[in-house]
């Protein structure tokens, strides 16, 4: 009678935990810029419920510090930035599987973007939005992604918005990770940014 209830258990784990990793987790992100304000919100549901939401804040004024006594830190020396640098040389064959596996489980499904921008001088902007228009083209063959700017002569700033939905698969991570981390240099690399 335990046994079963035991197998019973582990099969309910079992499959909660595939349903975690073949579900896709749904992921939005709305940001805004403007002269007086910047909003960004973060949203991360999985089938329909909202797990995690940031909630806009207003800005607050800076408090006065209290200054605490931190444990001393191990210093960043000339050292160990050149054993992480040949830790980072030697794992760019994991670091790759890493970038492919997250090209795999990120489905983009929507992203659009419109700002509007001025530098001051009508000259440099017209410069700008030119350079801008000759590479906004190619995101016209992508159907899930909308660019649109529009240069103000008159203005200095950036006013704009971006909206972006997209859907992950966590096996794919989860997978690419676990190959990357079998690697030896990827170890070492983990164990040298780590270590303090």
């Amino acid at each position: 009678m335990i046994l079963e209830i035991v197998a019973i258990v582990l099969i309910i784990l079992l499959l909660l935990v595939l349903a975690v990793l073949l579900i896709p987790f749904h992921v939005i992100l709305t940001a805004s810029v403007s002269q007086s304000s910047r909003v960004f919100n973060v949203a991360l549901s999985w089938l329909g419920v909202t797990l995690w939401r940031t909630k806009p804040t207003a800005p607050k004024e800076p408090k006065k510090e209290i200054k605490k006594e931190e444990p001393e830190k191990k210093e960043l020396g000339i050292s160990r930035i050149v054993r992480i640098l040949f830790s980072l040389r030697d794992s760019i064959p994991a670091l790759l599987v890493l970038v492919r596996s997250f090209r795999r489980a990120l489905h983009v499904q929507r992203l659009d973007m419109n700002f509007t921008f001025g530098l001051g001088d009508p000259a440099d902007t017209a410069i700008l939005s030119g350079y801008l228009w000759s590479f906004a083209w190619i995101l016209k063959f992508v159907p899930s992604v909308s660019f649109s700017f529009r240069p103000d002569f008159e203005m200095v700033g950036l006013d704009g918005a971006i909206k972006f939905e997209a859907r992950v698969r966590m096996l794919f991570l989860v997978i690419g990770f676990l190959r990357a981390y079998s690697k030896k240099p990827f170890r070492r690399l983990i164990k040298e940014v780590r270590s303090r």
